[in-house]
């Protein structure tokens, strides 16, 4: 692309750095295709970044995450060594020891990173902000709108979100001066930045769009150059080499033929006039013999009426495509892909997501589900997924106004573990509330975090042993906490939240 600042693009990488430029955060830089968010990264990696490591990778639909991971790691942390199948934060954590680190992530083509690479991505971003000595920021630049639903799942229920900078079309002004610096690198004449103009007022005000306009005109003009004037030399020769041998011809046969007029006809030899004269007498007298057969024909010809009757009109019974088929699809319900996901996003392979029944009367009955969502306005809610038998079963808080929390008996649970979370509430007394109003503050269990140095309450539900297991334990919760729609939530970041306020 033309080594040209628009005001348009100026503005977004002012603001990229600004949001980069004191904290950590993971930014997505979105545009149409060709809207210049290749050459917006380079640009920004050249002479707006300011931090001391930058590393940059750019998709390639050939890629695997493995490859993804490693081209990342390298260009952080040189010479480490680590396993290209942990995460990116076990990893980077193991690498550098309790060091601090200043790292800038350049993803070109994000779009064709995968679910699992993303979840990691965040998942860097968030333990970063809680490390005073780490700072990592990372910049997806993809197309518009391909990974909101992803960068969706794995920030919902936290404070904070991934942003979000689009990169706008050209303004008039900004297309007039592009196309002219186009005009002038290429040392046009009159007629031709006319016809340039012409064409690129047909295109979007795109630069990648523009572009292409100009490496069109520079291919077609140096085909033209390339053409040699040897063929259209020799189909001229050709030309004239043709024109004279039709002049020779014709000067030839006008001679030949008044000799032949001039020279006697031999004794037997009739003229031409005196053959046509005779093959039209003899086609004369073969057309009166066909007409005088066709009168004779016509006279002794007799006319009979077919009068048999055509048969009914077929009678055809409809067919409907599967009228008797009798067996049943199977549709895979949308839980059963989220807890695939989940289990992805903490590091699970999502092989126990799918041990739940795809049809929900084959739900043994021991299981017990629940789904809650606090409606109270000053509480703030975090989705978890389903419940089944408690494998360790904890003893819950006592439903008093003054609510216990089970933060050091949280902490004696085995990482490997899940829980139900129903809410994430500011203070006790909405807590209070909240187990009152669903009738489970006998079996709720509370404990305390920290979020931007405010307390946080959070209420669980269950213990079980994988989140295949949650999510069938979801399902014969009551409706009413049914419609909370739970989220099972691992102990690994169960301890690290409690770990927060100790």
């Amino acid at each position: 692309m033309i080594a040209l600042d628009l005001d348009s693009q100026i503005q977004l990488l002012s603001r990229i750095q600004f949001l980069t430029r004191f904290s950590s955060n993971l930014v997505q830089v979105t545009g149409e295709s060709g809207a210049g968010k290749t050459w917006l990264s380079e640009r920004y990696l050249e002479n707006w970044a300011n931090e001391p490591i930058q590393s940059l990778l750019i998709c390639n639909p050939s890629q695997q995450d493995a490859q993804h991971r490693a081209i990342i790691l390298r260009q952080i942390v040189r010479d480490g060594v680590f396993n290209e199948q942990d995460s990116m934060l076990q990893s980077l954590d193991y690498m550098l020891e309790g060091r601090s680190v200043h790292a800038l992530v350049v993803i070109d083509d994000a779009q064709r990173l995968s679910a699992n690479l993303i979840a990691e991505l965040w998942a860097l971003v968030t333990e970063a902000q809680q490390r005073d000595n780490w700072q990592i920021n990372i910049l997806l630049f993809s197309l518009r709108g391909k990974l909101n639903k992803w960068l969706h799942k794995v920030s919902y229920g936290q404070g904070v979100k991934p942003l979000e900078l689009e990169i706008s079309p050209l303004a008039d002004n900004e297309r007039e001066m592009f196309i002219e610096v186009m005009m002038v690198s290429r040392q046009l004449d009159a007629a031709q930045r006319r016809a340039l103009k012409q064409k690129a007022a047909s295109l979007p005000s795109l630069p990648g769009a523009l572009r292409g306009l100009e490496q069109q005109e520079t291919a077609a003009m140096e085909e033209k150059k390339r053409r040699s004037p040897l063929p259209l030399i020799l189909l001229v020769v050709l030309l004239l080499a043709l024109g004279g041998g039709l002049v020779w011809w014709a000067l030839n046969s006008q001679a030949t033929t008044e000799e032949m007029a001039d020279s006697p006809l031999p004794d037997g030899v009739k003229e031409l006039s005196a053959i046509v004269d005779e093959k039209e007498k003899e086609m004369a007298a073969q057309q009166e013999g066909e007409g005088s057969g066709e009168q004779a024909l016509n006279s002794n010809a007799e006319v009979s009426d077919d009068n048999v009757a055509l048969p009914d009109s077929p009678s055809v019974e409809g067919m409907t495509v599967g009228r008797r088929d009798e067996n049943r699809r199977i549709v895979v319900p949308d839980r059963v892909v989220d807890a695939i996901i989940d289990e992805q996003a903490v590091g699970g392979d999502g092989t126990n997501a799918v041990e739940e029944p795809l049809i929900p009367e084959l739900v043994p009955p021991s299981e017990t589900t629940v789904r809650v969502e606090s409606t109270q306005p000053e509480a703030t809610v975090e989705v978890v997924t389903e419940e089944t038998e408690a494998l360790a079963p904890l003893s819950p808080p006592a439903s008093n106004a003054d609510v216990p929390l089970a933060n050091q008996l949280l902490l004696t649970v085995p990482e490997s573990r899940y829980a139900l979370q129903l809410a994430a509430l500011q203070s006790k007394q909405a807590v209070t509330e909240f187990l009152q109003e669903y009738a489970i503050a006998d079996r709720a269990l509370v404990y305390e975090t920290r979020r931007n140095g405010e307390p946080w309450f959070m209420v669980l539900l269950g213990d079980y042993a994988s989140v295949a297991d949650a999510r069938r334990a979801e399902l014969q919760l009551p409706a009413n906490i049914q419609a909370l729609t739970p989220w099972a939530k691992s102990f690994v970041q169960i301890h690290k939240e409690i770990g927060l306020v100790n």
